[in-house]
C-alpha cells in the first residue's frame, strides 16, 4: 500500500496526501535502578503502546474533514484501524512474524500442541492434517482490510508441507468467504470484508517442529518461500489530541494516536 488509510473497522479511508511529519514512537517503558554497588537492574513493559504522530500541510478539504471527524470523535466510539504504508511489508505482530512467543497470538485449532521453548521459539506437535493455526490480531481478533486491495499470506511452515489459508469476516464476526488452502493464500476481500484471520493448515506432525515466521500483505504480492520481514504489526489506536491550522483552501493538520488494546468510549 502506498497511500495511509485510516478510519473505524469497514470505514476505512484513503489519505492520499504524504504527512510530512511520521513519527511511529514505541514508548518501551524501561526504567533503570542503580545498586549502591554500582550494578544496573532495568524493567521494561512486556507490551510497549505504540504511538504514531501524523503532520500535513496542505490537505485537501475531504481529507480535512475525515482526519477532524476521526479526532472528534464523530465516527463513533472505538478504536481505528490504520494502515500504514511504512509497515506494508508485514502486518503482523512481531512475535508472529518470527514465530516466537507470545504464543497467546497465534492459536492452535484442532488436534495438536502449541509451545514455546525457552528461547521462545514456538513448536507444534500432535497435530493432524485438519489442525490450524490461526494468526489472531491483538485487538480484533483478525487484521482490518480495505475493498478491492488484494490480501497475500504465506509461512515457513509450508517448507514441510503446511498450507496458508485466509478467512474473512464481515463486521458481526459472520464469515464472508476465504480461500483454499495453498503455499501462498491470496484474494480481493470479497463484499462486506472487514477483518482476515490468517491461517496455516498443518501436516501431521508427530515430534516438535518450530512453526517459523509468517507474513501477511496488503496491496503488494507475496512471493512462495519468501523469508518474512519483520512485522510491524496494525495496532488498534485512539487519538490523543490534534491540531487543525486554517490555511484556505487548505488546512494544517497534526494527528497524536496511541496504541490501546482494549477500547473504552
Amino acid at each position: 500500500m502506498r497511500s495511509l488509510w485510516i478510519g473505524p473497522l469497514g470505514r476505512l479511508r484513503e489519505i492520499p496526501e504524504a504527512a510530512e511529519q511520521h513519527d511511529r514512537t514505541v514508548d518501551l517503558g524501561v526504567a533503570e535502578f542503580a545498586a549502591l554497588s554500582g550494578g544496573i537492574t532495568t524493567t521494561r513493559l512486556a507490551t510497549p503502546p505504540r504511538r504514531l504522530t501524523l503532520a500535513w500541510g496542505a490537505l485537501s478539504a475531504p481529507s480535512a474533514r475525515w482526519v477532524a471527524a476521526l479526532a472528534l470523535g464523530a465516527t463513533g466510539p472505538g478504536p481505528l484501524a490504520v494502515l500504514d504504508p511504512t509497515t506494508a511489508p508485514n502486518l503482523l505482530e512481531p512475535g508472529q512474524s518470527l514465530g516466537v512467543a507470545p504464543a497467546a497470538m497465534i492459536q492452535m485449532v484442532g488436534w495438536g500442541t502449541l509451545t514455546a521453548r525457552p528461547d521462545g521459539v514456538l513448536t507444534v506437535t500432535g497435530t493432524r492434517t485438519d489442525s490450524q493455526l490461526y494468526y489472531r490480531h491483538p485487538h480484533w481478533g483478525g487484521y482490518p482490510v480495505v475493498p478491492d486491495v488484494p490480501v497475500s499470506f504465506t509461512a515457513e511452515a509450508t517448507a514441510y508441507g503446511a498450507r496458508c489459508l485466509l478467512s474473512f469476516f464481515d463486521a458481526t464476526g459472520t464469515a464472508v468467504g476465504g480461500t483454499d488452502p495453498a503455499p501462498v493464500a491470496t484474494a480481493v476481500p470479497p463484499p462486506g470484508a472487514v477483518i482476515v484471520t490468517p491461517k496455516v493448515q498443518l501436516p501431521e506432525l508427530t515430534a516438535p517442529t518450530v512453526i517459523g515466521g509468517a507474513v501477511l500483505r496488503l496491496g503488494e504480492p507475496v512471493a512462495e518461500g519468501e523469508t518474512p520481514p519483520l512485522g510491524e504489526g496494525c495496532p488498534a489506536m485512539t487519538v490523543t489530541d490534534y491540531a487543525d491550522t486554517p490555511r484556505l483552501p487548505h488546512r494544517d493538520m497534526t494527528l497524536h494516536l496511541v496504541e490501546v488494546r482494549r477500547a473504552r468510549r
